[in-house]
């Protein structure tokens, strides 16, 4: 264990409660301003928050880099430094599914993992609205509510899953978006958070996205890699790790005969 997991949830579970949950429901249109597009939100919920956690965390593990997506937005070069493979970082996403919180839509939650080298060691989800947490120890499995998560079953009906992927560049999406459409129930990823949580505890078989962003995706796969899931680009089927990429297909799933057997649909003439 590279740092206290409790010790850190507990921090994330504080600012969460004092600094977001109290604001759902209650933001003014002064509150909410846009970044790369009309559709990007960042509240000041958002900065409030990460601003909280940048100082928290800087306490449980002094010289970690701290990446949050609203500090990586207004520095991108931040994010480049995960591709270095060097050194140590707290990635976070302070409210992810800012959307959601704008529109009232109960789905949102904070997102923190720490990566040491360029591997992601410990990862933790929260489910704000719920006061519920998933949180990883690589090497030593993964956790909802306290309880350790086995590998998500295979299943028998038709698989379900989530998309993210208006992104996604050609030659893939007119050879994968077909035989997604075709061949698998899927609906839109509104909240990475959420979405993990519901991989993880195998509410949904998978996952297709197209644009990457390290604080969304580091600590979701490393729980379902812990819990025996996989994670992988499918142009190159190279394993995901904790850096940006964009308009590369990434296909995750908690359970790795799903995921090979979705490889073998999507990618089969």
């Amino acid at each position: 264990m590279i740092v206290d997991l409790e010790k850190v949830a507990n921090i994330i579970a504080e600012i969460a409660q004092e600094e977001i949950a109290p604001r759902f429901g209650k933001l003014s249109q002064s509150d909410i301003s846009t970044k790369s597009s009309p559709t990007d939100f960042v509240t000041q919920v958002d900065i409030a928050a990460e601003k909280q956690l940048a100082r928290a965390l800087s306490d449980i593990f002094p010289g970690a880099v701290f990446i949050g997506e609203e500090c990586a937005a207004a520095d991108p070069t931040l994010v480049s430094k995960l591709d270095l493979g060097k050194g140590a970082f707290w990635i976070v996403d302070p409210l992810d599914g800012t959307r959601n919180f704008i529109q009232g839509r109960a789905e949102y939650g904070t997102i923190v993992a720490l990566v040491v080298d360029g591997e992601t060691r410990a990862g933790w989800i929260y489910a704000i609205p719920d006061k519920a947490f998933a949180m990883a120890d690589k090497g030593e499995g993964a956790t909802w509510c306290g309880k350790r998560l086995g590998a998500v079953p295979m299943g028998s009906d038709e698989l379900k899953g989530y998309r993210a992927i208006g992104n996604m560049v050609e030659p893939w999406t007119s050879r994968l978006v077909p035989r997604l459409k075709e061949h698998f129930v899927t609906e839109p990823v509104h909240c990475s958070a959420y979405g993990y949580i519901n991989l993880v505890r195998g509410l949904r078989d998978f996952a297709l996205y197209s644009r990457v962003h390290p604080w969304d995706h580091a600590a979701g796969v490393l729980m379902l890699t812990e819990i025996g899931g996989r994670a992988e680009y499918l142009d190159d089927a190279n394993a995901y790790s904790p850096r940006a990429t964009q308009g590369r297909p990434l296909l995750v799933a908690g359970n790795k005969d799903v995921w090979n057997n979705l490889h073998t649909d999507l990618l089969s003439n």
